[in-house]
């Protein structure tokens, strides 16, 4: 076999440098790629190291309006009616003159009625604090106790069953107001007999427990009750 000629040799030598070429252009290639994807890599972890640390700052910030809200979205309620005593009762009242310690039946004044009302009864809002431990896992509620609010008596609602009006003494609108207030005090007397205050309390409780569950999770936190 002859020595390859000329032309041949030049050919292979030719056809080498470009395939040392073609391998020196991939290889930096691929080193730019690795380079490029550590620099990605490492902006990534920067991102996500700085999206970490909002998620700490929000996280830190929703538990600040948290505690704020439990204290102020309760105050806001103001003053609230928790219960309500319906009631429908019968009055008469009667008066008569008297002569010398004798009683005058002709001169004597009456009637008989009924009529309904209701006596409402609630707390003040404004003035329950609250102590939010969150190592404990606890909040304390600090609410005062139920108050009657108002006792209303509908003058509309009276019904006339008998009236009699005496000689030379009937009866006048000074008598009719102050029977009103004796029956307004006789309402509260009995609401508050038939637990109108207790059931007002634990009514409130139930309206700051709905309140404090749509801010926190009751399943991790226990409410203590406290009364002022």
């Amino acid at each position: 076999m002859g020595k390859p000629d000329k032309k041949t040799v030049c050919l292979l030598v030719a056809i080498a440098v470009v395939v040392i070429v073609i391998i020196v252009v991939v290889a930096v290639g691929l080193s730019g790629r690795s380079e490029d994807a550590a620099a990605v890599s490492v902006q990534v972890e920067a991102e996500n190291s700085k999206t970490a640390g909002h998620g700490i700052q929000i996280i830190e910030v929703e538990r600040e309006i948290s505690v704020e809200s439990l204290e102020e979205g309760i105050r806001d309620i103001g003053t609230l009616v928790t219960q309500e005593y319906l009631f429908t009762d019968a009055v008469s009242q009667s008066k008569v003159k008297t002569l010398f310690s004798l009683t005058l039946g002709f001169t004597e004044s009456s009637y008989l009625a009924t009529y309904d009302g209701v006596v409402t009864a609630g707390i003040d809002f404004g003035s329950i604090s609250v102590d939010l431990d969150r190592e404990v896992r606890a909040v304390t509620v600090r609410m005062p106790k139920a108050a009657i609010q108002n006792v209303d008596i509908d003058p509309a609602s009276f019904v006339l069953y008998s009236e009699k009006n005496g000689i030379g003494n009937p009866l006048s609108v000074s008598d009719f107001n102050g029977s009103l207030v004796e029956l307004e005090e006789k309402a509260r007397e009995r609401a508050i007999e038939r637990g109108i205050l207790k059931q007002a309390d634990e009514n409130a409780r139930r309206v700051v427990e709905t309140f404090i569950g749509g801010v926190l999770d009751l399943r991790e936190y226990n409410i203590l009750w406290e009364t002022e």
